[in-house]
């Protein structure tokens, strides 16, 4: 039955993007060369306008990949803009048009699909050093990124070992699955799930080096009130912009009587990387059947599930995260109960607040510290110098917006 639901679940996975690139045609990309590990606190420390690259660092990275490889900037604009969706298609068209008739470079079709030079060369730079994939939701009249969310992505991405980055791109191995299902002698019933399932991970799915880059999206959260989610097997973060933005600097809400003073958009956009991780952590990148018989995920390996249960700072310790996790089946902050949401704020509090979590819960910071980081430590939240919230005025108290409600 659970084999059942689990391939069931895979039928209804958002349409994923095609991709025609072969990575093999350009072999000096996505070296995490520029969008290097920060351990210190000075992203976290930050409003959504400082801490990320200025327009001139982002060309300098544009320029390191696309020396000595011309046709790559058009593959790259084409492979970052693909959308199946009639009026996409459409405006694409006008677009290029566009272009062509102003005689301008390439760049300009990503420029106007952004309607941001800024952000256009954002989403190059960081598909280029880091094989992310950031675009606009296939459906047409969704809420769209800006460049503010770009520069957010970008810092989210800093918090992320790239051991772990490459982690995130691995894809679902298709490639000999017939042979698979033969080998393992699987009942004829089962067959005919895994082939149903298979379209949405088979070669239109797969970057041709045998990875699928990270995808961010907007997406629309179960009954519009989850801020974030990343679907069991995948590495798509899909994104519901209002209630994700409810994150940013200067919100107030009167029910935690809290201002931001920094953008704390970033520990969500950590935790989903953590369920991207969780996702694909003990995959040895050959079972083809991986994903349809022996899915296991950190969270769930019964070595670790007594650990992650056990660890004493389950939860953020102040009520300023509730205010941007509202969803309306959890009630105590962003943890649900569920073994792999506590191990994505676990994962999340190692990077944001590691003084509190290893004073709190040693044996899961030990944990985090050897089996998943390898060794790598940060400073968080504690190390910034400045206040990262303040308390609200009278006044402010009176007009807030109550708790998810913007």
């Amino acid at each position: 039955m659970l084999l059942r639901l689990l391939l069931l679940s895979l039928l209804f996975l958002p349409r994923p993007v095609y991709s025609e690139v072969n990575a093999h045609a350009f072999p000096d990309l996505f070296q995490h060369h520029f969008f290097t590990l920060s351990q210190g606190p000075e992203l976290l420390c930050t409003t959504s306008h400082s801490g990320h690259f200025k327009k001139a660092q982002l060309l300098e990275i544009i320029d390191y990949y696309e020396k000595q490889q011309p046709a790559l900037r058009q593959t790259a604009i084409d492979f970052l803009t693909r959308h199946s969706q009639p009026e996409h298609l459409s405006r694409l068209r006008k677009i290029k048009s566009e272009c062509k008739e102003d005689r301008a470079d390439s760049l300009c079709v990503l420029e106007n699909y952004w309607e941001s030079r800024e952000a256009a060369l954002r989403a190059l730079a960081l598909f280029y050093d880091t094989k992310t994939l950031i675009k606009h939701s296939n459906d047409f009249d969704l809420p769209r990124f800006e460049a503010d969310h770009l520069r957010l992505f970008e810092k989210a991405i800093r918090k992320i070992p790239p051991f772990m980055r490459a982690s995130m791109t691995k894809a679902k191995p298709m490639s000999q699955l017939e042979q698979a299902i033969e080998t393992h002698h699987i009942k004829p019933a089962t067959q005919a799930l895994i082939r149903e399932a298979a379209p949405d991970d088979a070669d239109t799915r797969l970057w041709l080096d045998g990875t699928l880059p990270l995808a961010i999206m907007p997406g629309l959260g179960f009954r519009a009130q989850v801020v974030a989610q990343v679907y069991s097997g995948s590495n798509r973060v899909l994104i519901t912009i209002p209630n994700f933005d409810k994150a940013k600097e200067k919100n107030a809400y009167r029910d935690i009587e809290l201002t931001y003073l920094v953008d704390f958009r970033l520990p969500l956009m950590v935790h989903e990387f953590a369920h991207v991780i969780d996702n694909f952590h003990f995959w040895d990148g050959k079972s083809e059947l991986y994903f349809f018989l022996w899915y296991k995920k950190l969270s769930s390996d019964i070595v670790n599930i007594y650990l992650i249960k056990d660890a004493d700072l389950a939860l953020w310790p102040s009520k300023w995260f509730e205010a941007f996790e509202f969803m309306w089946e959890v009630n105590n902050g962003r943890y649900n109960g569920k073994i792999n949401e506590k191990l994505a704020e676990l994962f999340a509090q190692y990077i944001m607040i590691p003084f509190q979590l290893k004073s709190q819960s040693p044996s899961s910071y030990l944990w985090l510290k050897d089996e998943v980081f390898k060794g790598i430590e940060y400073q968080g939240y504690e190390a910034c110098i400045n206040p990262i919230v303040r308390e609200l005025s009278f006044w402010e108290k009176a007009v807030a917006a109550p708790l998810g409600k913007k």
